[in-house]
């Protein structure tokens, strides 16, 4: 290993590079931030990530976040009560996640290391994150090593991990309390960044061959292996940090645009029947430059397709078969049916997509009744867990004291009134299956700190239970709050915000959308299925020119009461309307026409539900304290 590490905590107030530095990695970065004219003494700058920046970068490393943060979990373990945080960031030195012990934590986000800042060297001189992607090799800054005063209480190494095509993708990091050794840190933050390119390779779209290389067969299947990826005709895409050794190669040398043959004396199509007959039992390989390696073949989709040709007749038949299966037509209800030409909701379709095989989770935005249930539905029949079960929970129509309950699950007698076979809760309801959260800004502060934990551990247990249960599903959230706003106002937690913002959406309000024609002939469709329904132009002018402030789901009930008062015609005229839409001289323009146009919604939902505000506001899809403030301000108006 390559890294730089001194075990003494230097003064805070020296002036010049710390002695003792191995390798000089730290003395370089010393003259570095001195050329750039950083002083050691400088002012904490405010922060310069706006919560967009972060929400970009999070995107633009949706790979690298989600086989990372299993490791940023899995290596806090290991450092469990030592006073220390462990961290991922980006290719320009953003940080874009972090777990850790609360009070460091704490601790560490007054000196900004925390999502969404920047630990460039340019932005806060010699530190392990941004030192580690100027050196591209494994660092360690201790203490008085770091350039910048208010730095020195950290000890923080950090690790590059490698992109699979070359160059540098990110770096993991573990920073901790300068005072608290960290022994065998940088070997474990090495072997985590090494096992996450690992899984970057094996994952590329492209790749139809994954070779584990070892020098032994015996050595094969740890993170030691020499990886390779290549395509269905044998063109090598990737390779790890661990194959220049393997193949007598200097440091750095990627094989990424090599034919197979210019790497290995054995011949594909024999390395593919091998796959084919064998499975993964290892196979000595002879290397062009006369070696012998042993090899563990993995194929993946099309890499069994090659194989086809040199199979017997029989089992061709049966994996072309199975070919067919994995290149399925995309399910029914999924994401590109709701993908209908406007421009926002394509890219809306488009980014969930990116994720759809992915364990990120989704956070949808858009105002209520805008289809963000539909929404979480069709991304649920486009992933992998298709063929599981799709568990919504609305955060708030469920009681405060009855929603964690709801989520856990609870044993015989957990609480007054629980029932006495007592419930699984909708969290392992969910489990191989996807988790949609909706209205998740209206969670309770103390419940966060619990579903945070779940999400980090991924095992649950029910109340007045004693043993956890592992679950394994998709998380999907919701909300018509914007979600950053509640943090800032301290009304959601900040790391629960970060963890389900994987990937954020945002869903137009009807009104704005492009293809209104579109939808509402698709709606009408849905509500009349046997019936081959027409909408008179002057109907359908009139419903676009309502301000639909209950989107979606106001136009749904708008279209069941035409289809009701049509009886057996077959073209909805404006006689089928509603009042609300008839009504467009002047009402329903501008803040207050809308907030009219609410109010009578509102009236005419509480009214055909005979007064019962809990069966209205379920179909309005809001709370009942929002609709009885909006039947107040009608009182009031």
């Amino acid at each position: 290993m390559e890294y730089a590490w001194t075990s003494a905590v230097k003064d805070d107030d020296m002036n010049g590079p710390p002695p003792g530095d191995a390798g000089g990695i730290v003395t370089r970065s010393w003259q570095r931030c001195n050329d750039a004219g950083l002083d050691v003494g400088q002012a904490l700058p405010e922060p310069s990530c706006a919560p967009a920046t972060l929400a970009e970068r999070l995107e633009a490393n949706a790979r690298l976040v989600a086989y990372a943060q299993p490791m940023l979990e899995g290596l806090y373990q290991h450092l469990a009560r030592s006073s220390s945080m462990v961290l991922l960031a980006d290719d320009a030195g953003m940080i874009l996640r972090s777990v850790g012990d609360a009070d460091f934590m704490a601790r560490a986000a007054r000196c900004h290391l925390q999502p969404g800042a920047v630990w460039s060297e340019p932005e806060m001189g010699t530190n392990a994150i941004g030192t580690a992607l100027v050196e591209r090799r494994t660092v360690a800054v201790v203490g008085g090593e770091h350039f910048l005063d208010r730095n020195r209480f950290l000890t923080c190494i950090s690790a590059p991990i490698l992109a699979p095509g070359g160059g540098v993708l990110g770096v993991l990091d573990i920073s901790g309390d300068a005072r608290v050794a960290q022994v065998h840190g940088a070997a474990l933050v090495e072997m985590n960044a090494g096992i996450i390119e690992n899984r970057l390779i094996e994952t590329l779209p492209d790749a139809a061959v994954v070779l584990r290389l070892h020098a032994s067969a015996e050595g094969l299947g740890s993170h030691l292996d020499g990886l390779l990826a290549l395509t269905e005709d044998g063109r090598c895409l990737a390779g790890n940090r661990r194959l220049p050794r393997l193949f007598g190669r200097p440091a750095g040398w990627s094989p990424a645009g090599a034919g197979f043959a210019e790497l290995f004396a054995t011949p594909w199509p024999a390395l593919l029947e091998h796959a084919w007959r064998c499975g993964e039992e290892p196979l000595a390989v002879r290397t062009q430059r006369g070696g012998e390696l042993f090899a563990r073949v993995g194929l993946r989709g099309g890499g069994r397709g090659v194989a086809v040709a040199v199979m017997p007749a029989a089992d061709a038949e049966r994996e072309a078969e199975a070919v067919a299966e994995r290149r399925r037509p995309p399910a029914a209800g999924g994401l590109h049916e709701l993908d209908g030409g406007d421009p926002r909701m394509a890219e809306a379709v488009r980014r969930a997509a990116r994720i759809a095989e992915c364990d990120i989770p989704l956070l949808i935005q858009g105002e209520t009744g805008s289809g963000k249930e539909w929404f979480a539905q069709a991304f649920h029949r486009s992933g992998a867990r298709r063929d599981g079960p799709f568990v919504a929970v609305n955060c708030a129509a469920i009681p405060a004291t009855l929603i964690e309950a709801e989520l856990f699950g609870h044993v015989e007698g957990a609480f007054t009134g629980a029932r006495r076979s007592g419930t699984r809760g909708k969290i392992r309801e969910a489990d191989r299956g996807t988790l949609f959260l909706d209205e998740i800004g209206d969670m309770p502060l103390p419940l966060q700190a619990v579903l945070l934990r779940v999400l980090e551990t991924r095992r649950v247990a029910p109340l007045g239970g004693d043993g956890e249960e592992a679950v394994d599903f998709a998380l999907v959230c919701a909300s018509h709050q914007l979600l950053r706003a509640l943090v800032d106002r301290g009304q959601f937690r900040a790391d629960l915000f970060f963890r389900l913002s994987g990937m954020t959406v945002s869903l137009p309000p009807l009104r704005e959308r492009q293809d209104f024609d579109r939808v509402v002939r698709r709606m009408l469709a849905e509500e009349a299925p046997n019936r081959e329904l027409r909408i008179a132009p002057a109907a359908l002018d009139l419903l676009r020119r309502h301000p639909w402030p209950g989107n979606l789901r106001q136009l749904r009930n708008v279209l069941r009461l035409a289809v009701a008062l049509l009886g057996d015609e077959r073209q909805l005229t404006p006689d089928c309307l509603p009042p609300e839409i008839l009504d467009v001289g002047g009402k329903g323009r501008g803040e207050s026409g809308l907030r009219a146009v609410q109010i009578r919604l509102v009236r005419e939902t509480v009214e055909r539900h005979g007064g019962n505000i809990s069966a209205a506001a379920r179909e309005l899809g809001i709370t009942r304290t929002t609709l009885y403030r909006k039947l107040a301000e009608g009182r009031e108006g």
